[in-house]
């Protein structure tokens, strides 16, 4: 038996015996790697590692409750992220213990024909009926650490709570480039073209702008004698503006940018060619054998993220690729995917499963999916559907396009969804928000409701007209409507955030993004933001715009306290109710409070019709 530490992470190497001799420990909410030795194999040998093969390992706290079964994966070598492994024995489960104390552990490893998504099968032999025991500690950790707060949990409401501290999580994050795995640092990773319109582009990144963000203290959680700095760098500097989100695909095949995905090439030239055909699935990759050290790089980035209090936006489909694995059914290759994802993936502490962009399947294929990702997923991760937006063009060729088929069909218990990440025009953004916000809470079971694309598509969020590197037409900033249309407006609705999307005709869109400085002054409103409802009791607040006559202006609230938005600060009647209401001017630009209040009697206003004020008023 061997035991090995890296990134903080306790590690297991497993033997035949049935009963583990060392001690393991771990800390409460870290990931504990247990890594076992079975039948030595490869990507793409026979019979298939990833198909014949299931591990799970299951996990009982010595309390009784709760009781995880945790899928496992294949990891060739086990350090495939450093040498490029295809080939070894080491199968792994990723481990989140969400309580201190002892944890036995027994394992099952079997073997059959499609195994790994389906009931029964034999014996694997090796580390099969192998039992075990840790110990868990509390956690020692610090903020931002995720760990430092516990899991994000769906806990019924429309805010998702951390585990330790109950308070609600709200976000701002990067929605673009949703390309953002498209690295070539990652293996397998190849220098493709994706599609925009009917041109073509080279869309894999570098990463380069964000180099002069990688900080030294992030060495460990690089590759391959320093790789991966760039978009280390990238996380950092995210998170030093205080953006706490960011969203990325997972699997573009067939889209819009053609090169991110977790499976092996059939050949590297004839991915390429058939990419630009938009025909990849069909003729470049193997649809059931996964890159194991590209997706250990893959995890480094993610590990990092988490040290740095990012909420993971998985984003599992592009539109154009989500009914490759079937439109109708929930196949066996759509299965793996997700079992795959959430085998490495789950144990992280922030994010959701968005079952894809813009979707193009029906309703009750989205039910089939939600409801096999909370079965596997042991964390009971967050789970979204992204649609077009309302008043999408329906087209003959595009069969469930529309923003009325979805959510209606699926919010509360007629499916496993536990959110909804809007796009929506900036426009429609609070009035959306709001009505989801009301509907799933009128269902009963209440939505997490994001706006996580705004447009016009062409447009988005635009780049800021102070950022010098880049001048042009299309650089019409946009900052006001975002941050009284989209930011203000989603989280004035009752919105748990947003993410902001780059559009397609912009300097730095969301294909061919790579600095996100040029949207530096928009993330750091948004942070401004975010920090102040942080601070609100926002669970007992409801929007109650009808409490004013403007029909520009928001009202976000409870009885005793009152937000009030005044873009330009708007002048408006106001009706509040009954008592002695007083009055504080808040800064959304700048942040912070003014040191003058402002008087309460009929009609309200800002200071001045400068700039948008916030009042915020309290009952005495």
């Amino acid at each position: 038996m061997m035991f090995k530490k890296t990134l903080g992470i306790i590690a297991l190497f497993g033997c035949l015996s049935h009963w583990a001799s060392a001690q393991i420990t771990g800390q409460k909410w870290d990931k504990t790697t247990l890594d076992f030795n079975g039948p030595l194999t490869s990507e793409l040998t026979q019979p298939n590692p990833f198909t014949y093969y299931k591990l799970d390992v299951t996990f009982t706290h010595e309390s009784g409750a709760p009781i995880m079964v945790v899928p496992g994966f294949y990891a060739a070598d086990g350090n495939a992220d450093n040498s490029s492994a295809t080939a070894g024995n080491v199968w792994r489960v990723n481990f989140s213990a969400p309580k201190t104390g002892k944890w036995k552990y027994s394992v099952s490893f079997k073997a059959g024909e499609m195994i790994a998504v389906k009931e029964g099968g034999v014996s694997a032999g090796f580390m099969d009926g192998q039992k075990g025991e840790l110990t868990i500690t509390e956690n020692t950790k610090k903020l931002p650490d995720n760990s430092a707060n516990g899991r994000l949990q769906y806990v019924g409401k429309r805010y998702l709570e951390w585990a330790e501290t109950r308070k609600p999580f709200l976000k701002v994050g990067a929605d673009s480039p949703e390309n953002m795995l498209h690295y070539a640092d990652f293996d397998g990773t190849l220098d493709c073209y994706g599609k925009l319109g009917k041109d073509y582009f080279k869309l894999i990144k570098t990463w380069e702008p964000h180099a002069k963000d990688f900080d030294p203290a992030a060495q460990p959680y690089t590759w391959q004698n320093g790789k991966g700095k760039n978009i280390l760098g990238t996380v950092n500097y995210l998170s030093s503006i205080g953006v706490n989100a960011f969203s990325f695909l997972t699997f573009s095949v067939d889209g819009d940018d053609g090169g991110v995905y977790p499976y092996i090439t059939k050949n590297d030239s004839v991915f390429i060619a058939a990419s630009n055909e938009s025909k990849s699935w069909e003729k470049g990759l193997h649809h059931d054998r996964f890159d194991c050290s590209k997706l250990d790089q893959w995890e480094r980035v993610f590990a990092y993220a988490e040290t740095k209090g990012m909420y993971l936006h998985f984003k599992t489909f592009e539109s154009e690729g989500v009914n490759l694995m079937g439109k109708d059914e929930l196949t066996d290759e759509r299965k793996l995917y997700y079992r795959e994802l959430i085998a490495r993936f789950g144990h992280h502490l922030a994010l959701n499963w968005n079952l894809s962009e813009e979707t193009r399947v029906t309703v009750d294929l989205i039910r089939k999916i939600s409801s096999y990702i909370r079965n596997l997923d042991p964390y009971k991760n967050h789970v979204v559907q992204h649609t077009y937006p309302p008043g999408y063009p329906v087209k003959k060729s595009v069969a469930y396009p529309n923003y009325s088929y979805y959510y209606p069909n699926l919010v509360g218990f007629q499916s496993e969804l536990t959110g909804a990440s809007l796009q929506l025009d900036v426009h429609d953004v609070h009035g959306e928000v709001k009505h989801w916000v009301t509907e799933s809470e009128k269902s009963g079971k209440p939505w997490v409701v994001a706006n996580d694309e705004q447009g016009s598509a062409d447009k988005g969020v635009t780049v800021d007209a102070s950022h010098a590197l880049y001048t042009g037409k299309m650089n019409t900033d946009n900052i006001e409507d975002v941050r009284q249309k989209v930011l203000w407006g989603t989280f004035m609705a009752g919105g748990a955030g947003v993410e902001y999307y780059y559009g397609y005709k912009t300097e730095q869109n969301d294909l061919n993004a790579e600095d996100h400085r040029t949207r530096e002054v928009k993330y750091k409103e948004a942070a401004i933001a975010q920090q102040f409802f942080t601070a609100l009791a926002v669970e007992s607040m409801k929007a109650n715009d009808e409490l004013t006559a403007s029909e520009e202006d928001y009202v976000f609230g409870n009885e005793n306290q009152l937000i009030v938005y005044l873009p330009k600060g708007v002048s408006t009647a106001i009706n509040l109710p009954k008592g002695s209401w007083s009055a504080k001017v808040f800064d959304p630009i700048k942040g912070g409070f003014k040191s003058t209040n402002v008087k309460i009697c009929k009609t309200i206003s800002g200071p001045d019709k400068s700039q948008d004020w916030v009042l915020v008023l309290n009952k005495n």
